[in-house]
């Protein structure tokens, strides 16, 4: 049985998501006649919230949600503690959702997220498109984004990722790198797209010609997409002497494909990741990769939030400068 949505009392009550966000909450705003038409409309379609978070008209519940991607990925997991131990020094429990890459299910996790009475809600959305499906639904539900897949008039937190790709080119290329490949991510992505941006605008700048290798839209599973991307690049009659993967998680599959052919880093190919997560720094790996500041930005992306919590309305941007933290997976050529 399909579980009802606040978009579901929406249209039997003949109002918009974001009223019957505002009805439930019992904001001062809302007539007595449209509040006992979601109230009914609710009974009808026995809508009821999570009882176990709901809080008392003008109360808060302390509770944030946080939405990601997938928290198995170790940028993720390691973005959502600093964001659990952020807030409950603040004194705010976390509710955590993921969307698994799906656009559907995101815009469920935002419904259920507001059914459970959260004061606000950070929020790595899959791409700008995503983004603007649960736009109405969250206009009065303080939000903050992280990440790059956003419109621009909504408050968020960033990483610079051009700047970040740009100067991971400029590194391989002092080490003599010339044949550089960008590999990973999916379409639909603006994280994607700034990171190549990035990349192609640094290797135009030292006359080379941008090679790039992204999955197609329809790619479910990216790993076997990566192994043979991977695979029929080494294979190729003029391999790469270097590589920008989108993510760490996307290095580590080059690696393990390359791996099959007999090929290691950084004694036949340089590789430089980004996310500079924690299995980047083991000593069998040791992968130069691109920090987004993963710990700045959950603190601050928890900060900007409980500001538009405690009434603080305007719109917060905040970009940070990415840091590329040099390993021993690239060598000098």
């Amino acid at each position: 049985m399909k579980r009802v949505t606040i978009r579901d009392v929406a249209r039997e009550a003949g109002v918009s998501p974001s009223t019957v966000s505002r009805a439930l909450k019992g904001h001062a705003l809302i007539s007595q006649q449209t509040r006992q038409a979601v109230e009914d409309a609710c009974l009808r379609l026995r809508y009821v919230p999570d009882l176990t978070a709901q809080s008392l008209a003008g109360e808060q519940s302390r509770t944030i949600g946080v939405i990601v991607p997938d928290v198995s990925n170790p940028y993720f997991s390691a973005l959502f503690t600093v964001i659990e131990a952020f807030a409950a020094e603040k004194g705010f429990s976390v509710l955590l959702i993921n969307s698994q890459y799906d656009p559907e299910l995101e815009l469920e996790a935002v419904d259920r997220m507001l059914s459970q009475r959260v004061d606000g809600l950070l929020l790595v959305a899959n791409s700008p498109a995503s983004q603007q499906r649960h736009k109405e639904l969250l206009a009065d539900t303080p939000c903050v984004y992280i990440g790059n897949n956003h419109s621009p008039d909504c408050s968020y937190v960033e990483s610079d990722s051009a700047s970040g790709t740009r100067d991971a080119v400029q590194y391989l290329y002092r080490l003599g790198h010339r044949r550089i490949v960008f590999l990973g991510g999916g379409q639909n992505s603006r994280t994607l797209a700034l990171r190549q941006a990035g990349y192609c605008r640094a290797m135009e700048q030292h006359g080379l010609t941008p090679a790039i290798y992204t999955a197609q839209k329809e790619t479910v599973d990216m790993g076997p997409w990566c192994r043979e991307a991977t695979l029929k690049l080494f294979r190729n009659a003029a391999p790469p002497d270097a590589i920008l993967a989108y993510s760490d998680v996307t290095a580590m599959q080059i690696l393990d494909a390359a791996a099959e052919l007999g090929l290691e880093a950084p004694r036949d190919f340089s590789i430089i990741g980004f996310d500079n997560t924690d299995f980047g720094r083991l000593p069998y790996i040791a992968l130069t990769s691109i920090s987004q500041q993963k710990f700045r930005t959950g603190r601050l992306a928890v900060q900007r939030l409980l500001e538009k919590i405690g009434g603080d309305c305007r719109q917060t941007t905040d970009i940070l400068q990415p840091e590329l933290v040099i390993r021993s997976s690239c060598r000098k050529i």
